[in-house]
């Protein structure tokens, strides 16, 4: 009797001890199961060779170009793709065309480029595109080269929007409308600007109010720029009743020259994009209006091109931004908009 009990102990026990086994074996399996398969992931995840992309601009230092390329890196880097910012932290300065053929010999997926409309510029295009190099230009076309989309605005409604604004201000007097344009004659954009500012001002029966005309002022840097203004302002004749800027730099510069030389509410000024100086301008009256774009749209569009063509083989010619005019009355609702979509996009 007492050998029978023994024996069902020594079962029980065994039993017990063979349960128990069994689960921490299969315990350890979950645990080490689980474990590998994480790491399986992550290793696949860390072996994601991502697409390696070129974005080149006349002048890095332009605040408009950087903040289009920081909306295109961001969109970038939501796939685990690559924006590199050619030149903009080397040592020795290459303009956009030599830029063009380092990131061509380089053999990058593809070339987001301010082009301008120069013969050179559509060569190098041409030259990317045959070598399997997609090319998308922004803020500045080149309409007869091979590339495959242009991101940015329509030059002649950025020349509406101007004409419109410098409207509001006509009286039966006329009024000397001076247009800061680039010395660049193959940039035919400006000429498209200056066309839509003319003809919206003939379709509203006010050319006697206006008397329109250019001077050419250096953009490939801002001290260029800055010699010319302030050559313009500083001087002891009567400014242009209006001044219109092109481009932030010129917009910058105007901005900075009327406080210097202490000529502000000599000229009307209407600027290009918006900065700290621009958007403080405005609140002061230094400036009168700025026509801004949606950079941060325009260099997701310019990522969002480069991966529908390369997936489709096609992609729209002409994808446009929003424009928008800031001035005195409406900036305050201008920068809530604004705080409200970067809110929305850090959610």
């Amino acid at each position: 009797m007492i050998k029978s009990i023994r024996n069902n102990k020594l079962v029980i026990y065994i039993l017990l001890f063979t349960t128990v086994f069994i689960l921490v074996n299969i315990g350890l399996v979950v645990y080490y199961g689980g474990s590998i398969f994480k790491i399986l992931a992550e290793a696949e995840k860390g072996s994601h060779i991502g697409k390696h992309y070129a974005f080149i601009c006349e002048n890095s230092q332009d605040e408009f170009y950087k903040a289009i390329f920081e909306g295109a890196s961001k969109e970038a880097e939501a796939e685990e793709d690559y924006l590199e910012n050619m030149g903009g932290n080397l040592v020795v300065t290459h303009d956009k065309f030599e830029l063009m053929e380092l990131s061509i010999d380089a053999g990058v997926d593809g070339i987001i480029v301010n082009a301008g409309e120069s013969e050179t510029m559509k060569e190098l295009i041409d030259r990317a595109d045959s070598e399997g190099i997609p090319v998308i230009t922004v803020g500045s076309d080149n309409t007869s080269s091979a590339r495959r989309s242009y991101v940015g605005y329509g030059y002649y409604d950025l020349g509406i929007n101007y004409g419109k604004e410098i409207l509001k201000k006509a009286t039966d007097e006329e009024k000397e409308v001076l247009i800061l344009m680039s010395p660049d004659a193959e940039d035919s954009s400006q000429n498209i600007i200056f066309q839509g500012i003319k003809e919206t001002i003939e379709r509203a029966d006010a050319s006697g109010s206006f008397h329109l005309a250019t001077m050419a002022v250096p953009d490939t840097s801002a001290f260029g720029a800055e010699e010319s203004i302030s050559a313009l302002i500083m001087r002891e004749e009567k400014l242009p009743d209006m001044i219109i800027c092109l481009n932030e730099i010129y917009t910058t510069c105007v901005c900075q020259a009327l406080v210097d030389y202490n000529r502000v509410g000599d000229s009307l000024v209407y600027g290009f994009y918006e900065n700290s100086t621009i958007l403080s301008a405005i609140r002061k009256n230094i400036i009168y209006a700025t026509v801004t774009m949606n950079t941060d749209q325009m260099g997701r569009f310019c990522i969002e091109a480069l991966r529908e063509y390369e997936e489709s083989g096609y992609v729209n010619e002409y994808m446009p931004a929003d424009i928008r005019v800031v001035t005195a009355d409406n900036i305050d609702d201008y920068l809530r908009e604004k705080s409200e979509d970067e809110d929305e996009k850090a959610l």
